[in-house]
């Protein structure tokens, strides 16, 4: 019998929605786990970074989205998403750091500066737990990752900053995606993976959702970029 997939994750986080779409794309069997609520404790035993995604397949765990996603190519190459050519894969790197390293950051801020937001994360992430976890995870995660959001710099800004700057940068990316299907190459790559997981997280909780949709070469390309399907469980 074939040993099962499971991903561990959170649903909501836009690395556990990158894995998934690879996943998806190399037409992958799984199955999620989800640590919601109080369970946030167990996930930080699955691996040393204390995170999410993490995967098990093929007898292995493997932990951080960057980490899956080239054990994922290299076993399962039927479907490639990382081009061949040197020069593209550069870009294709650079626009995952991007996506990582920096859209992450907005997601993050967008979701904890706005209290209907808030309140989203706060239901997603106590989905299936007892309800007095909800009030833990709406108060207390606040606070810690409030704290996390200020040490990065980004929660240093005022709302109206980083609006500005995240509009300007949806902006450029509209820029970059004319007459163009795919942001590096003529096929999807992790670089169009990686952004696209990060975007529509943004637009899954966001007040800014009716601002993107104004970037019509950004609402495009996200949806060819979409989930099969949104695993809640």
């Amino acid at each position: 019998m074939k040993e099962e997939v499971i991903l561990h994750q959170w649903a909501i986080s836009p690395f556990c929605g990158k894995v998934r779409r690879i996943l998806d794309d190399k037409n992958i069997a799984y199955r999620v786990k989800n640590y919601n609520g109080a369970l946030v404790a167990k996930a930080a035993s699955l691996s040393s970074a204390g995170k999410l995604p993490v995967l098990d397949i093929n007898g292995k765990r493997i932990a951080d989205s960057r980490q899956i996603a080239t054990y994922l190519e290299k076993e399962f190459d039927s479907t490639p998403l990382v081009p061949k050519n040197s020069q593209q894969q550069a870009v294709m790197n650079i626009y995952q750091d991007w996506a990582d390293e920096s859209l992450y950051w907005y997601c993050f801020y967008f979701r904890l500066n706005y209290d209907n937001a808030w309140e989203q994360v706060a239901t997603y992430f106590s989905e299936g737990r007892p309800s007095y976890e909800k009030l833990i995870v709406r108060h207390f995660g606040r606070v810690q990752y409030k704290r996390n959001l200020m040490a990065q710099g980004i929660g240093r800004y005022s709302k109206s900053q980083v609006e500005e700057r995240f509009l300007f940068l949806l902006d450029q990316l509209n820029e970059t995606l004319h007459e163009k299907h795919w942001l590096v190459g003529d096929r999807k790559t992790l670089a169009d993976i990686a952004v696209a997981s990060q975007l529509h997280e943004i637009k899954r909780t966001s007040h800014l959702v009716s601002r993107m949709s104004e970037f019509k070469e950004v609402e495009r390309w996200l949806v060819s970029n979409e989930e099969k399907s949104f695993p809640h469980c």
